[in-house]
């Protein structure tokens, strides 16, 4: 190998000897990757002696200005009046070195990293690897910050974080997930396969354009949210979850800027994610001539949401990020919305779904041996969801717990159940309230 590096003696401590300095050449030399980084580590102590040197020639010459005005200052017979603090400061931030953004294109050759500035003058820079950083820092697509005179980096820039935004952690799995076993066979088949790589290679092989924008489909209660939170943790991956309303604002374009950071955000980060929205048709009603209510603004922050979508202005287009919307009311959503988004019904469930979901709620509760959940089921209305049916098991539990006075030996009854579901109907418990009158007509804000 050519042009081998020399182990600096004067950079050593006494510790070691020349034989063992010796020995330590000799592997340098056996290994390209360490000739490398000793070459890198010698021009980065050379170029840090010539700055030393550098700057203590300038600060001599500065020294030497300063006697000289300070010199001709007594002889005039006046001195400067001195700087405020205020001024000082300002003076001080706006002299401070420029920076230009970049990226590194072609990692470390052994002699130089190249970079291209994202401002002109564009075009690809070799330059040394920075004080401070290993080559191994800095891979191809790391953004950095570079000097805009001869382009050397200077710093590598961190993705800063969202504060408004941030990674939801769920613990759920599927198995807390009763009676929807179709839904989630849907949601593996069409979002699981492009979270597995080796199923993405796939589908890249193939050609296929998977819809990466799903829509779940049905009424309050039915798990919808429990679904995404099970399908985040299940492929371990960044979630991101946010009401409709919570995107909704006053200001014209304040929407719209929120989707934006939303969006970035799930995409900076180094696993796929998932941008979960809520009550979607909060944000994306039908759009009508006739717009009130802010309906203006509202329309803004959805065909924000539609370029985010289909991707627009982004080098990896929204490859890295999907997106999964709820609602209970889909006949009011524009089109534009529909049909970007394959839907997915999540519905009331059925006798045999209930049953399944009585099992998941009640798994770690202390049952009498003698329970029949089919009796159970046979009393709960039909229209009853999930979140009605957890609701009857948590009050069976505390009917359990208020009836019995010994606590070691308690079980869990059909009789606790029963009484469940009948408070429920009566509206003593959950959400069925009677006192509420079913002619009461609710005024409906209009978004459109």
């Amino acid at each position: 190998m050519s042009d081998d590096p020399e182990i600096r003696k004067d950079l050593l401590d006494d510790g070691f000897s020349d034989k063992e300095i010796e020995e330590l050449q000799k592997a340098i030399k056996s290994s390209e990757k360490l000739s490398n980084t000793l070459r890198a580590y010698n021009r980065a102590v050379e170029k840090a002696d010539q700055q030393e040197k550098f700057y203590q020639r300038k600060i001599s010459k500065l020294k030497q200005n300063i006697d000289n005005k300070v010199s001709a200052g007594r002889k005039n017979g006046f001195m400067k009046k001195a700087v405020s603090p205020s001024k000082s400061r300002s003076a001080s931030s706006s002299n401070k070195t420029p920076v230009m953004r970049g990226v590194v294109t072609k990692e470390y050759d052994g002699d130089r990293i190249w970079v291209e500035p994202k401002s002109a003058p564009r075009g690809e820079y070799g330059v040394d690897v920075p004080s401070g950083f290993d080559a191994e820092d800095l891979n191809a697509g790391t953004e950095v910050a570079l000097d805009p005179q001869n382009f050397t980096i200077l710093d590598v820039v961190k993705e800063s974080k969202d504060p408004d935004f941030k990674p939801v952690e769920s613990d759920k799995t599927f198995s807390d997930v009763g009676g929807l076993d179709e839904v989630i066979d849907t949601l593996r088949r069409n979002v699981g396969v492009q979270l597995n790589d080796e199923r993405r290679a796939k589908v890249d092989e193939w050609g296929l354009d998977l819809d990466k924008s799903l829509m779940l489909v049905g009424p309050p209660g039915t798990g919808k949210t429990l679904l995404v939170k099970a399908l985040a943790n299940e492929y371990d991956i960044d979630m991101y979850m946010v009401n409709g309303p919570q995107l909704v604002e006053k200001f014209i374009g304040e929407g719209a800027k929120k989707i934006r950071r939303l969006y970035s955000q799930a995409r900076s980060g180094e696993r796929p994610s998932i941008v979960f929205i809520d009550e979607i048709d909060s944000i994306a009603k039908k759009r009508q001539e006739d717009r009130r209510h802010g309906g203006e603004e509202v329309e803004r922050t959805m065909s924000q949401l539609l370029s985010e979508i289909d991707g627009l202005d982004k080098e990896d287009g929204n490859q890295n990020v999907i997106s999964v919307f709820a609602t209970n009311n889909p006949s009011i959503l524009d089109p534009a919305i529909i049909n970007r988004c394959s839907a997915v019904e999540v519905g009331v469930p059925g006798g045999k779904a209930k049953k399944e979901i009585l099992q998941v709620h009640t798994r770690d509760f202390p049952l009498d041996e003698g329970l029949d959940f089919g009796k159970v089921v046979e009393e709960v209305p039909e229209d009853y969801t999930g979140r009605d049916i957890a609701q009857i098991c948590k009050q069976a539990a505390i009917n359990a717990l208020y009836s019995e006075d010994g606590f070691e030996d308690i079980e869990v009854e059909i009789s606790d159940f029963m009484a469940a579901i009948k408070d429920l109907k009566e509206g003593n418990i959950g959400m069925g309230k009677e006192f509420i009158g079913q002619d009461n007509e609710f005024h409906e804000e209009i978004f459109a």
